[in-house]
């Protein structure tokens, strides 16, 4: 007989680096959005849409990576993801209209969501449930310092070098991360070299689609993942135009809640395995309910300043950072077989909702300030519904 040996495990560096490449993308652009409108000669709204366009692009590539990375392996799909990220950033620095520039950003945003998409697969690959969602905290710990210093960072870039330098500092980290890949990241696919006809690796969707753990957790990380990206799209705007700030009060009280998301991360790493998955992510969703009822109280009080909408954030937060990790490895763990095909329908949901709560609330914050608060409450108070259902079922 012919001993199994064990598939090789990628290093915690080339995990950080696949994941980063999306929220680097993501936030760095984001300080620059006035200046590219008034370069553009385009409204704030119509340039608002390289962030809506970003998240479309994510949620559909990893939509359909998922099942190609099962059958031709993980190693391709994420080389080739990384060199599509490397053409739209190319692109993104030489866009002369706002037809190249929103091209640009569709190909960032599909080639750093099959980087991220397949990450997650790939710790799967390697680990159990209780240890992936450990790893995939440890790495999102890290990797959240990311968008926490990329609009600083977008911002310094500008002023120093002008816009178009932020799309070739994106080509720059884009190249190290390929090489990176290259030449170190092993592969992880149980299935390589199966045999099936294109249209069939999508098969796993409809088997998905009809597992309860697998539901009631890209459920609740969707609804949580579509009141960040709310947030991200309404909060500058209640800041600066609403309370009368400036953006620099926006950057300073964002690092509060990427703190505290931090600190949820380190949790579930830290007691994942002890504790369970599921256990953490229900407390993880119930601190967060906790976190936005106080800031609704506040947000429809007198008393509503920036400190009194980001404080409870950080609670919020907190919640945020065991939840996400928690729910993506109960996810992935719902069908270990099939873990590249429901990571990618699993981020095309996490990313989609993320997208339609963009759109959502870009409308409803211009009309009432606290809409994000409402909003946000009531999403993560879904999120909790859908996996105290789960929990009901799975005991009957």
């Amino acid at each position: 007989m012919t001993e199994v040996q064990p598939r090789p495990k990628p290093t915690l560096l080339i995990l950080v680096a696949i994941s980063t490449l999306q929220p680097i993308a993501l936030n760095l652009l984001a300080p620059s959005t006035p200046t590219l409108a008034r370069h553009f000669g385009a409204s704030y709204a119509a340039i608002q849409l390289t962030l809506t366009l970003f998240l479309v692009a994510v949620a559909v590539m990893q939509l359909i990576i998922g099942p190609l990375s099962d059958r031709f392996g993980r190693r391709p799909c994420v080389n080739g993801g990384i060199a599509v990220f490397l053409l739209g950033s190319v692109l993104g620095a030489m866009a002369e209209t706002t037809s190249v520039l929103f091209l640009a950003r569709i190909l960032e945003g599909a080639g750093s969501g099959v980087a991220f998409a397949l990450s997650r697969a790939i710790i799967r690959d390697t680990a159990s449930r209780d240890q992936a969602a450990s790893q995939i905290a440890s790495v999102t710990m890290v990797m959240v310092v990311a968008p926490m210093l990329a609009p600083y960072l977008g911002g310094q870039i500008e002023t120093l070098a002008g816009w178009r330098a932020i799309f070739w500092f994106m080509t720059t980290v884009g190249a190290i991360v390929l090489l990176l890949t290259v030449a170190t990241l092993p592969e992880t696919a149980p299935n390589l070299g199966r045999r099936t006809s294109l249209l069939g690796v999508f098969s796993a969707f409809p088997i998905l689609s009809r597992d309860s753990s697998f539901v009631t957790n890209v459920i609740a990380l969707a609804m949580t993942s579509a009141a960040f990206f709310s947030f991200i799209a309404a909060a500058p705007y209640i800041v600066v135009e609403t309370m009368g700030r400036g953006p620099d009060v926006y950057g300073a009280y964002f690092i509060m809640t990427a703190f505290g998301y931090m600190v949820g991360n380190f949790l579930m790493s830290r007691i994942a395995v002890t504790f369970g998955t599921r256990r953490l992510v229900r407390i993880g969703l119930m601190i967060s309910c906790a976190g936005m009822t106080i800031a609704l109280a506040l947000a429809l009080s007198p008393y509503w300043t920036p400190l009194t909408l980001f404080l409870p954030l950080v609670l919020n937060a907190i919640g945020n950072g065991m939840t996400i990790p928690g729910s993506t490895a109960a996810a992935l763990s719902a069908r270990p077989d099939l873990a590249g095909s429901a990571a990618g329908l699993m981020g095309a949901l996490q990313l989609g909702a993320g997208a339609l709560g963009t759109i959502l609330i870009g409308w409803l914050v211009t009309l009432w300030a606290p809409s994000l608060v409402v909003l946000m409450w009531a999403l993560t108070c879904i999120g909790l519904v859908a996996l105290r259902f789960e929990r009901q079922k799975s005991s009957i």
